[in-house]
Protein backbone atom coordinates (compact mmCIF):
# COMPACT_ATOMS: atom_id res chain seq x y z
CA UNK A 1 0.00 0.00 0.00
CA UNK A 2 1.24 3.79 -0.73
CA UNK A 3 2.64 5.32 1.79
CA UNK A 4 0.78 9.07 2.26
CA UNK A 5 4.22 11.21 1.49
CA UNK A 6 4.19 9.48 -2.03
CA UNK A 7 1.28 10.49 -4.99
CA UNK A 8 -1.07 7.67 -6.04
CA UNK A 9 -0.19 6.30 -9.46
CA UNK A 10 -2.44 6.09 -12.13
CA UNK A 11 -1.63 2.35 -12.85
CA UNK A 12 -1.98 1.20 -9.24
CA UNK A 13 -3.47 -2.27 -8.58
CA UNK A 14 -5.18 -2.04 -5.76
CA UNK A 15 -7.68 -3.89 -3.97
CA UNK A 16 -11.28 -3.04 -2.70
CA UNK A 17 -9.80 -2.51 1.17
CA UNK A 18 -7.48 -0.41 -0.72
CA UNK A 19 -9.99 1.41 -2.55
CA UNK A 20 -12.14 1.85 0.37
CA UNK A 21 -9.10 3.51 2.62
CA UNK A 22 -8.14 6.13 -0.62
CA UNK A 23 -11.53 6.97 -0.94
CA UNK A 24 -12.14 7.20 3.21
CA UNK A 25 -14.82 5.20 3.10
CA UNK A 26 -16.27 2.01 4.90
CA UNK A 27 -14.99 -1.23 2.99
CA UNK A 28 -19.04 -1.87 2.77
CA UNK A 29 -19.45 1.08 0.62
CA UNK A 30 -16.59 0.33 -1.60
CA UNK A 31 -17.51 -3.51 -2.03
CA UNK A 32 -20.87 -1.89 -2.73
CA UNK A 33 -19.37 0.98 -5.21
CA UNK A 34 -17.68 -1.93 -7.02
CA UNK A 35 -21.11 -3.63 -7.82
CA UNK A 36 -22.67 -1.25 -9.72
CA UNK A 37 -22.90 -2.46 -13.23
CA UNK A 38 -19.91 -0.81 -15.41
CA UNK A 39 -17.54 0.00 -12.67
CA UNK A 40 -13.53 -1.04 -13.81
CA UNK A 41 -13.18 -4.06 -11.75
CA UNK A 42 -11.38 -7.30 -12.57
CA UNK A 43 -12.33 -10.29 -10.78
CA UNK A 44 -10.29 -12.72 -10.58
CA UNK A 45 -12.21 -15.21 -9.02
CA UNK A 46 -13.87 -15.27 -6.03
CA UNK A 47 -15.34 -12.28 -3.50
CA UNK A 48 -11.95 -11.29 -2.29
CA UNK A 49 -10.02 -11.49 -5.53
CA UNK A 50 -11.53 -8.07 -6.95
CA UNK A 51 -8.58 -5.61 -8.69
CA UNK A 52 -9.24 -2.39 -9.80
CA UNK A 53 -6.54 -0.22 -11.90
CA UNK A 54 -6.79 3.37 -9.36
CA UNK A 55 -6.66 5.54 -13.31
CA UNK A 56 -9.50 3.75 -14.69
CA UNK A 57 -11.38 3.98 -11.22
CA UNK A 58 -10.90 7.41 -11.14
CA UNK A 59 -11.99 8.30 -14.50
CA UNK A 60 -15.46 5.81 -13.80
CA UNK A 61 -15.83 7.75 -10.60
CA UNK A 62 -15.64 11.46 -11.82
CA UNK A 63 -18.24 11.15 -14.47
CA UNK A 64 -21.05 8.82 -12.14
CA UNK A 65 -20.66 10.88 -9.30
CA UNK A 66 -21.87 14.62 -8.54
CA UNK A 67 -19.31 16.76 -7.07
CA UNK A 68 -20.66 19.43 -4.56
Amino acid sequence: MQQDSKPFSETDVITVPELATRLKVSKFQAYEMVSIHGCPVYELGGERQKRIIWGDFLNWFRSHYVRQ
